[in-house]
């Protein structure tokens, strides 16, 4: 792609996101209107990609959240595994108690860095989620607006030859009552002219149309 054409497409998106940045977009993979307006067929590689991105971390968010509810759990059993290998506070009972305690309080300490971590996770991730979902959000316009031309000059294509149609037909109507008002007038000249015997002959194996004269 020329440079011009990359630094202008770059401007685009830079004045599109500038455009989104106090807008509450809704997370759009889990938006079931954006999901009647796009369906598979419909999206571009670049939304497909987007997509499959935002999903990542959607569930990369709902895991943290039900890790730090399972650590939390974790840390609660150990925490009364420990209470309970407990003496009366001045020694323990045997080496075995202060083994599990010593390997508990470990656990307990692992345990509290990786809720940390998942955390920190949740203080991140919703800024990249909200990132990605505008990303999105300007793809998905991009190509809303191509579609919107499109079917623009489709709707006025259509408008011009509804009319040209119209006009066709209020012609044909015309022209319709003309050729029968002739064939009546034929007909019933003839038929008066000669009679019903003769027109009966000149009628065989002939189709006309004869109007109200028949």
């Amino acid at each position: 792609m020329p440079r011009e054409k990359k630094n202008e497409l770059q401007e685009d998106y830079n004045q599109y996101s500038r455009a989104l940045k106090d807008k509450k977009v809704p997370l759009l993979v889990l938006d079931q209107k954006w999901h009647e307006l796009f369906h598979e067929h419909a999206k571009t590689s670049e939304i497909k990609s987007l997509e499959r991105k935002l999903n990542r971390l959607v569930k990369k968010q709902g895991k943290a959240n039900t890790d730090i509810v399972e650590f939390r759990k974790a840390k609660k059993v150990l925490m009364k595994t420990i209470v309970n290998n407990m003496d009366d506070g001045m020694k323990m009972d045997s080496e075995e108690k202060f083994l599990k305690k010593d390997k508990s309080q470990k656990m307990i300490l692992e345990i509290n860095d990786k809720i940390e971590q998942a955390k920190q996770l949740l203080e991140e991730i919703p800024i990249e989620i909200k990132e990605v979902n505008e990303e999105l959000m300007i793809e998905c316009m991009k190509v809303c607006y191509e579609r919107l031309i499109t079917n623009t000059q489709q709707i006025e294509h259509l408008e011009k030859w509804i009319m040209q149609t119209r006009d066709e037909l209020k012609d044909n109507i015309l022209l319709k009552q003309d050729l029968e008002g002739n064939n009546t007038a034929m007909y019933t000249y003839m038929h008066d002219l000669l009679g019903a015997e003769v027109m009966e002959i000149f009628d065989k194996d002939k189709e006309v149309w004869k109007g109200e004269s028949s």
